[in-house]
């Protein structure tokens, strides 16, 4: 067994890349943090839509953090990652500091395009704040951008309105982490049907297969809904 997993973590050093944590920040109270990485050698030029890092955070266990914004001369980016879960990401996250080596799979594309010429309507929890904000800023200055934000601590929405002001987003209260209530039933109340619309799901994955299924009884299909589910 010893060599067997000997041999599992020589190939999985062998194909992993890595990056270094230029600097981290934490919003008040704990619970979301962001990270400045520098990842020498990849190419960001050619960034069109947004991107998932594929991040060891434990021997063999991985999460995909969106950078939120990047720049392809230094090759930096920024991840914006929620920790208020228990969990290896979590973990990982709130342990990062100044200098640390990080270790990433490779990026790859989310499949979630921000299209100028339609409203875009945001939808998810704290988790993807990262995520819209990366498209917000594929859509381009002045694009249409509404949609709803579901948010465990009041002083992370205050902070949230400060730091992003250009996501014109609902701001709502959940009451515990996996607390969706509030998003769902803005979602059932206030979208109405036959909107020229592309709706963007993304966040807590049993919250989004729910609001997916709300936008179908709405009349959205596929090609007018996008998720991503990010945890469970």
């Amino acid at each position: 067994m010893n060599v067997l997993k000997q041999s599992a973590e020589a190939l999985e050093n062998r194909l992993l890349k890595t990056g270094r944590v230029l600097a981290t920040r934490s919003w008040s109270p704990a619970g979301f943090v962001e990270v400045d990485l520098h990842l020498p050698g990849c190419d960001m030029s050619g960034w069109t839509e947004t991107k998932h890092i594929k991040c060891r955070v434990a021997p063999f266990t991985y999460r995909d953090y969106t950078p939120a914004g990047w720049d392809a001369e230094t090759q930096t980016c920024t991840l914006y990652i929620e920790t208020g879960h228990d969990g290896p990401g979590s973990h990982w996250a709130r342990r990062l500091k100044r200098g640390d080596c990080i270790s990433y799979l490779g990026v790859a594309n989310s499949h979630q395009r921000a299209e100028s010429d339609r409203q875009l309507v945001f939808l998810g929890d704290e988790t993807a704040i990262g995520h819209f904000f990366a498209l917000s800023g594929l859509a381009g200055p002045g694009a249409p951008i509404t949609g709803a934000l579901s948010i465990l601590h009041q002083d992370h929405q205050q902070q949230f309105a400060e730091y992003f002001p250009r996501l014109h987003l609902q701001l709502l209260k959940k009451r515990e982490a996996q607390d969706y209530e509030s998003l769902l039933r803005w979602v059932n109340d206030t979208i109405p049907s036959g909107q020229n619309a592309v709706f963007l799901l993304a966040g807590y994955g049993s919250a989004v297969s729910q609001m997916r299924r709300l936008l179908r009884q709405k009349g959205y299909g596929n090609d007018r809904v996008r998720a991503e589910g990010f945890w469970n």
